[in-house]
């Protein structure tokens, strides 16, 4: 990958997300509320299938494309896969463990309070 970048990194692996009929694709800027990573891309399929197969097709397209996996978990299952690009993780549920968690209701509520925390 020639343009090792974020945002390049965010349009891949979004696109790749797409490409296999991931369903309600969203990002979310955590940058300077985690220490972990700068943005989630969270998404869900239809049933495990659909979820194991959305995962295995990112992580080898990435690979093809340069983009490196620091770590990967869940694919036995399905239910909830994350894979590790570093400043970017994604995680792919299927809807009813996404449904359950709402991680991006609670990233989205911890983002919000860091900002008011900093406007304070």
């Amino acid at each position: 990958m020639e343009e090792n970048t974020t945002e390049k990194k965010l349009e891949i692996i979004t696109q790749l997300a797409r490409d296999k009929k991931a369903e309600n694709v969203i990002i979310l800027d955590v940058e300077g509320t985690s220490d972990l990573t700068d943005r989630l891309v969270i998404c869900s399929g239809d049933g495990d299938i659909h979820t194991r197969a959305i995962g295995k097709y990112i992580i080898e397209e990435a690979k093809k494309m340069g983009v490196p996996i620091h770590h990967k978990e869940g694919l036995e299952n399905g239910k909830w896969i994350l894979v590790d690009f570093g400043v970017i993780v994604m995680h792919i549920f299927d809807k009813e463990t996404r449904d359950y968690y709402k991680l991006e209701d609670l990233w989205e509520e911890l983002v919000r309070n860091r900002k008011k925390m900093k406007e304070s």
